[in-house]
């Protein structure tokens, strides 16, 4: 009986010891940048290789109605409106951003509560900009009377855009606590509109669980 409580001693002493020395690698958090995406991240980081997925979305509408009242105006014969003449008013609708990114790392160094390492990643984003158009113009009611009001039918654009970004950099990992970790990045991207940035930097925090 000694025995078996000794060696149940000896087992959960050395579990406590490898759980307290293996490294944390998975985590939640938000991080934001150009080719990782913004938004939620999942981040898992291990010895020589880590990887992490990013996710945002942002959707609000706008006043998108038009008024259907008229105005009526009655005129001292001074100046009478031009019936023919026809003016747009431009509203706009829905509007909606999406991306997401994935990101791979390579550890160069650990030091303390440091981390340094190497990264790529690729990322799309997407937007969707709805846009009212309506027409307006002037209609005789009698002859000194005249109401402005819609002519027409409304009529709805979308104006949609997909851009994907892709770049390489380095990266910059500090422990805060053995749980959060702040990250920050310096990448050379490319995007798909053609333009190369290297002077936007991305980063974040995520809270390692596991």
């Amino acid at each position: 009986m000694k025995k078996t409580i000794i060696f149940l001693l000896i087992v959960i002493a050395a579990v406590q010891a490898y759980s307290q020395e293996k490294e944390l690698s998975q985590a939640l958090g938000f991080f934001g940048g150009m080719i990782s995406g913004s938004g939620f991240s999942y981040r898992q980081m291990q010895d020589n290789w880590g990887w992490q997925i990013n996710f945002g979305v942002l959707s609000f509408k706008n006043d998108d109605e038009f008024s259907e009242g008229y105005s009526y105006t009655v005129y001292d014969g001074s100046w009478m409106p031009d019936p023919n003449m026809i003016s747009t008013e431009y509203r706009s609708g829905r509007e909606t951003w999406a991306n997401v990114g994935i990101t791979l790392f390579k550890p160069l160094h650990r030091s303390g509560k440091s981390l340094f390492y190497v990264m790529a990643g690729v990322s799309n984003y997407y937007s969707d900009q709805e846009e009212y158009e309506q027409d307006y113009k002037y209609s005789p009611v009698d002859e000194d009377t005249y109401h402005y009001g819609p002519h027409g039918e409304k009529r709805v654009t979308n104006d949609k855009e997909n851009t994907f970004h892709v770049g390489a950099g380095l990266g910059f990992e500090y422990r805060l606590t053995d749980n959060i970790r702040l990250s920050l990045e310096w990448p050379l991207s490319y995007g798909s509109d053609g333009n190369i940035n290297m002077y936007i930097p991305q980063g974040g925090v995520h809270y390692y669980f596991k």
